[in-house]
């Protein structure tokens, strides 16, 4: 069952005009939604309660020590802790294009009571922690823009430790759709591709795309997976494929972002009314394409 609790997370009005004139704005360029929806976004206390459920498939969050890699503004880490109790570590790089994160997610904690000493300066390439620190590896929507994403996961799963859970929600690049422009896509095949398909077919500035790992997709992850487990005893438990599955089949479906499910929701809720959820399921999956990825790991 989801979990419910009262939202105490405290937003000061000053920090959501912050954040829309700086990653709103910015992002409500690429995509055509407003600077308010995407700010409201950005800090909804709410998803990281989605956020939560997804996680408790495959691991009891309580008691554990957690690491968030890419805590961003830091709303996950402030709901998990104030509101459910958890110990949350969160970690996030500083520097150009960074420092805003850094100071708001600072500025949060301190307004809701929690010590910005939580949030720790650090790329995911290089995490300051020893081996075998974590039960659990969070993150969410950061590997897509690391610059060595591979490095990310293998430094993940370091500090770990054995029977420690890790969970990376991010976007399937042969998937149907694209969550930062909110445009409908093509399985992307190679590099250039969707840089070329959101500037050619929708007009948006290819810019933000050409950063972008575009070879995330669950056959990328399998392969990563297997180099990373010569020297780390880990597998696979899901790639999110039943996650997907309920979503499709599901009356309640919703995606973590209001953006995104204002864009597919309408199509996800004609597959259901023609009671072809299911079907479509299976067939995003068999092709790989089910969005986004929940990868799961255990490490042994």
């Amino acid at each position: 069952m989801p979990t419910t609790y009262p939202d105490s997370v405290h937003i000061p009005e000053e920090v959501s005009a912050r954040v829309e004139k700086g990653m709103g704005a910015y992002f409500a360029k690429l995509n055509g939604s407003t600077p308010e929806i995407l700010t409201k976004d950005m800090l909804n206390p709410a998803k990281t309660l989605r956020a939560h459920d997804v996680l408790s498939r495959y691991v009891d969050p309580k008691g554990k020590r957690i690491l968030e890699v890419g805590s961003g503004y830091g709303i996950t880490l402030i709901s998990w802790t104030k509101n459910l109790g958890l110990d949350v570590t969160g970690t996030e790089p500083e520097g150009e294009g960074f420092s805003d994160t850094i100071a708001v997610s600072r500025q949060l904690c301190e307004v809701n009571g929690i010590s910005p000493e939580q949030i720790v300066v650090a790329d995911g390439e290089a995490l300051p922690f020893a081996d075998d620190t974590f039960d659990i590896i969070y993150s969410a929507n950061v590997i897509e823009h690391c610059n060595e994403p591979v490095k990310v996961l293998s430094e993940a799963v370091r500090v770990l430790k054995p029977g420690g859970i890790l969970h990376f929600e991010m976007p399937n690049f042969t998937s149907y759709f694209e969550g930062h422009y909110l445009v409908f896509m093509p399985p992307i095949l190679f590099r250039g591709m969707l840089p070329w398909w959101v500037s050619k077919v929708f007009g948006r500035d290819p810019a933000f795309a050409r950063t972008l790992r575009t070879e995330i997709n669950p056959v990328w992850l399998r392969r990563t997976i297997d180099g990373i487990a010569k020297k780390h005893p880990v597998s696979i438990v899901s790639l999110g494929e039943d996650v997907f599955r309920e979503r499709l089949k599901s009356a309640a479906f919703n995606f973590q972002h209001g953006a995104v499910q204002k864009v597919i929701g309408p199509i996800i809720g004609l597959l259901q009314r023609l009671n072809f959820g299911g079907v479509a399921a299976n067939v995003f999956i068999l092709l790989q394409g089910h969005y986004p990825i929940y990868l799961t790991l255990k490490k042994g």
